[in-house]
Order: C-alpha cells, then sequence, then structure tokens
C-alpha cells in the first residue's frame, strides 16, 4: 500500500455506498419534513407554559432589583 502521508495511524475507509444513503434519505425526508411542519405549526403547550415561566421569574427578578436600588437612592438622598 502506497500512502500520501507521513502518518502511520491512518487507515483506509470502507467503501462507502452512496445508493444505501440516498436510500435511507429519501425514506426519512418526508418523515423529516412532516415532524418540521408539526413542531411549527403546532407548538408545545407545555413548552409556551415553561417560556412564560422564566419571563416572570426575570420580571420579578428584575422587580427586586429596582427596589434594591430604589432604597439606596433613598438612603443615600437622606445623607445629603
Amino acid at each position: 500500500m502506497d500512502k500520501k502521508t507521513n502518518f502511520p495511524d491512518l487507515e483506509r475507509l470502507p467503501p462507502h455506498n452512496h445508493f444505501k444513503h440516498f436510500l435511507n434519505w429519501l425514506i426519512n425526508k418526508p418523515k423529516m419534513i412532516f415532524k418540521d411542519y408539526i413542531i411549527k405549526n403546532f407548538p408545545d403547550k407545555n413548552l409556551e407554559l415553561e417560556i412564560l415561566k422564566l419571563n416572570l421569574e426575570l420580571k420579578e427578578y428584575e422587580l427586586t432589583l429596582l427596589k434594591k436600588e430604589m432604597q439606596e437612592i433613598r438612603k443615600y438622598s437622606n445623607f445629603l
């Protein structure tokens, strides 16, 4: 075997069957299209609920942060 590189670890890959991969793609493509359509047009209610919960949590955090800032401003305004 005549190697073109100086790396002894490299080995040739087994023969590749393009027709097999094409058939596999052909069989799976309608499934992928259908799955994408379902995900796009029928969103999961649990996912929306999780997003709303995260947004609520973020707003609560922002509210507490603003309250703390207001308290600090009042505290410093009393010193002036």
